[in-house]
């Protein structure tokens, strides 16, 4: 990834100020998932039509039900009561797909190598499974001399999207999981846990961090320099899948009428053979009747266009499923 998109991706996570400063010269603006910032950051400067500050989905959320934003991202559909106070409706347009991914930083072994699956992430999360050589990971990984170390394990600091989609996952991959149907604030139980802000925080609390584990989109994992530390992950008993842009939108691969009416898709945990597990679907989001829908509209029709879509392979996501980017555009034609 270039300089520059590296610098981008940095300043819509860091720099509140940018809100503002757009406002000032009349673009829509946008905050909240850092899970799709290097994307969004990127199409709003491509197409000079909004800005966008990554400062986790909840935040987002936040942001629009002050109206301190026209649009706001996220990972996660809202809560009920995140849908009371914004006044109880609210339009989601899916924009791309993406891989969160799992880095493993174990000095002397080669992550990229090691195989994962639910129970054993779940077990690593919830703080059953504390050291790396414990049984369940030395079973599927015969192959790996894996340390007695102890575990760190980085997680998000904020309201987050990307660990609602994580914990979805781990909460499906076990019926007696305490992730199920997952949330933006997981009460994880490791015994080590260091929380950082936002998927860059926790990319590069992985990267410097002796023997410990995190959860990233993959473009922030290849911007903290973990593309070879990132883990395959499956389900148990195999195949283990790395994370790319094929093996995402092979999770994409469902009928379109299978698709929920307001386009919150789930295409975590596939039984798609070759799709990676851990994908998520990121949405902006809309509350109708407000005055600066025109240009967050307009902030959208650029987001589905061919051109946006077509950039986001480079950017480690993959575009939408064809029937879900038609879904979507005709939802932004009716209002």
């Amino acid at each position: 990834m270039n300089r520059t998109i590296r610098l981008a991706a940095a300043a819509a996570v860091g720099a509140g100020c940018l809100v503002g400063a757009a406002s000032a010269l009349g673009a829509s603006t946008g905050s909240g998932a850092t899970f799709p910032a290097i994307a969004y950051t990127k199409w709003c400067q491509d197409s000079g039509l909004c800005s966008y500050t990554g400062k986790g989905s909840g935040g987002g959320i936040k942001d629009l039900t002050k109206a301190t934003v026209d649009w706001a991202g996220s990972d996660a559909p809202l809560t009920s009561e995140e849908l009371a106070a914004i006044g109880g409706k609210i339009q989601y347009f899916p924009t791309l797909l993406g891989a969160v991914t799992i880095p493993v930083n174990i000095p002397g072994v080669n992550s990229r190598k090691m195989n994962l699956n639910g129970q054993v992430l779940e077990g690593i999360f919830d703080g059953s499974i504390t050291k790396w050589n414990d049984k369940k990971i030395r079973a599927i990984n015969t192959k790996l001399k894996l340390p007695a170390n102890p575990i760190t394990v980085c997680v998000r600091a904020d309201s987050s999207g990307t660990s609602f989609v994580f914990s979805r996952y781990l909460g499906k991959t076990n019926k007696t999981s305490p992730f199920k149907g997952g949330s933006k604030t997981p009460n994880w139980g490791a015994p080590t846990l260091v929380k950082q802000p936002g998927n860059p925080g926790v990319a590069n609390c992985v990267a410097s961090t002796p023997n410990s584990i995190g959860y990233v989109d993959l473009g922030d994992a290849r911007n903290a320099g973990l593309t070879s530390k990132i883990a395959s992950v499956g389900k148990k008993g195999g195949p283990y899948v790395q994370p790319t842009a094929a093996s995402i939108m092979k999770a994409g691969q469902v009928p379109t009428s299978t698709i929920k009416k307001d386009l919150t898709v789930d295409f975590s945990a596939s039984k798609v053979r070759g799709a990676y597990p851990i994908v998520a679907t990121t949405w902006v989001l809309l509350v109708p009747g407000r005055s600066t829908n025109g240009g967050a509209r307009q902030v959208v029709k650029y987001f589905l266009s061919p051109k946006a879509q077509g950039a986001l392979t480079k950017l480690g996501f993959a575009p939408l499923p064809s029937g879900l980017r038609t879904l979507a555009n005709k939802q932004l034609s009716v209002g």
